[in-house]
């Protein structure tokens, strides 16, 4: 694992040194993270949107071949070609989110087990390049808009300061949303049943019941995970939501215009 959180620990710890700041540090190598994965992102959320505008085509294709699988299967995949798109190509997006979390929750977590003393120097200095080694007079500031990054929202929801949790509570909720936001926009629109539908429907019907969940639970999801998570991490996590949830409206207009 350290082979995979060496950069990431090096990137978190420099840009700290650099901005006297932990959360400025969190900001700006999240945008780095962003802005390197975007030759990988950006054709995913095309293929996300492309798949979006298919589904009235799909719809129609299942609606001509009813139980005939294996023809709505051959169907899919020549419209699939004739439209050049990858049907699983949306998923990249939210599989390096996943990745990079992980990786990143990991750095940031041997970053505060220094600052805790769990660490000590000589092992912390292991996972830094020589130009970032601390001595022994270095203090770690984990502080910024008056929280302690280090904290929990739990942690600090039971302190009983009010002030303490209004960017607990933004960074929660706002993550929240922006992962419903994102998640509205990659769906298609759901077309309402019309009366004497047939049986053959009953699955689409379904499946897309379980999409529409899906809507709200993986917000609801964010919101209950982040609560044990410790506010740097949110603090990744909200500002990646931002420019995930940015660069698919970004996507979605280009492609409206093409």
């Amino acid at each position: 694992m350290l082979s995979l959180t060496w950069p990431f620990i090096n990137a978190i710890f420099g840009t700290y040194l650099l901005t006297g700041s932990l959360g400025l540090a969190i900001i700006l190598v999240t945008l780095a993270i962003r802005l390197l994965l975007m030759p990988l992102v950006m054709p995913s959320l095309r293929a996300a949107t492309k798949m979006r505008e298919l589904q009235p085509k799909l719809k129609k294709l299942q609606e001509k071949y009813g139980t005939d699988k294996q023809g709505l299967a051959q169907a899919q995949m020549d419209l699939y070609k004739t439209e050049k798109v990858n049907p699983l190509g949306g998923c990249l997006p939210q599989l390096l989110q996943i990745a990079v979390l992980i990786v990143f929750f990991s750095a940031f977590n041997t970053v505060t087990e220094f600052s805790q003393g769990k660490i000590s120097k000589q092992e912390f200095n292991k996972s830094l390049a020589p130009q970032l080694k601390v001595d022994n007079g270095f203090k770690f500031n984990p502080y910024f808009l008056g929280n302690d990054l280090r904290q929990t929202p739990s942690k600090v929801f039971t302190g009983g300061k009010v002030d303490q949790m209004i960017i607990p509570l933004i960074l929660l909720l706002g993550s929240g949303g922006l992962q419903y936001l994102t998640s509205k926009s990659m769906m298609g629109k759901v077309e309402p049943k019309k009366e004497g539908a047939e049986k053959k429907g009953e699955m689409d019907d379904m499946a897309s019941a379980m999409r529409t969940q899906s809507l709200y639970i993986m917000p609801l999801m964010t919101v209950v995970i982040g609560w044990g998570f410790s506010l740097g991490i949110l603090w990744y996590w909200f500002v990646n939501s931002v420019l995930m949830w940015g660069q698919q409206v970004v996507v979605d207009k280009w492609q409206k215009r093409a």
